[in-house]
């Protein structure tokens, strides 16, 4: 593995994880980046083999009870998926709950931008560049009672969020999905596909949002959305993607770089 996406691991749980011993952080980071090979190397499996086999990897779901309360109300539901366990297996299960609308970053590759396109639309997603156009599709999905998916803890434009705790350490966190569910009604709840310990499989866990993120402050909705992806997150540390520059934008009372 990179030795960039080793040092970046290792502020990151540093940062996250202030009481843990040297030690521990490396062998966190150590399982860390395994699990990030692992998900790689999945992603050749999913995106071309048959739907209905991949979904056979799916060995336990729990909190589905709280997809099936939000569709019998009549609400769009907001997936919320951090970037824990396998998010391509989630975004095949939740197709098969209902049609679902879902923003993606179109990578640098344009072969590699095709590829992502078809096989995430394969099991009925309907896929939205992150954009104006795109949120507005989001918006409509929602207003009609659909199923939308947006990852949480994916550092927004600059004109996009707000600064707020996350681990304790303040992150550009994103307004976007908080300000779809207080102008739509939906539900938001978050989800995540975990990585079985004995290669067995993925089981699917979905969880209530913390009540905040429906608060109209942009901060408290953030910080309560950031909450929300640290249980995700503290349930299976080592799934997480501690490679990503989560805290690279810094307030302007501490603008030290942390990368």
């Amino acid at each position: 593995m990179p030795t960039d996406t080793r040092r970046i691991t290792l502020i990151n749980l540093h940062l996250v994880f202030p009481t843990m011993t040297e030690s521990e952080v490396r062998q966190l980071a150590l399982k860390s980046i395994q699990q990030t090979l692992k998900g790689v190397l999945e992603l050749g499996h999913i995106w071309y083999a048959n739907t209905d086999h991949t979904l056979r990897l799916v060995k336990d779901v729990s909190g589905l009870d709280l997809v099936k309360h939000a569709q019998d109300s009549g609400r769009g539901i907001i997936i919320a998926a951090p970037h824990l366990g396998n998010w391509e297996i989630l975004g095949l299960y939740i197709c098969r709950l209902g049609p679902m609308t879902t923003l993606y970053k179109p990578p640098k590759l344009k072969g590699l931008e095709q590829l992502m396109v078809r096989s995430r639309s394969k099991a009925g997603a309907e896929l939205v560049p992150t954009n104006r156009h795109g949120v507005i599709r989001l918006s409509k999905t929602l207003q009609q009672g659909g199923v939308t998916g947006i990852l949480p803890d994916q550092q927004p434009r600059t004109d996009g969020g707000v600064f707020a705790p996350f681990f304790g350490i303040q992150a550009f966190t994103m307004t976007l999905l908080p300000k779809l569910a207080v102008k739509t009604g939906a539900t938001v709840i978050f989800a995540y596909a975990q990585r079985r310990s004995d290669g067995d499989g993925f089981d699917i866990v979905f969880t209530p949002a913390d009540p905040d993120i429906y608060h109209s402050d942009p901060v408290i909705s953030a910080t309560a959305m950031n909450k929300s992806v640290e249980r995700c997150v503290l349930a299976a540390p080592s799934q997480y993607q501690w490679e990503y520059k989560r805290f690279r934008s810094r307030p302007d009372d501490d603008p030290a770089p942390l990368y």
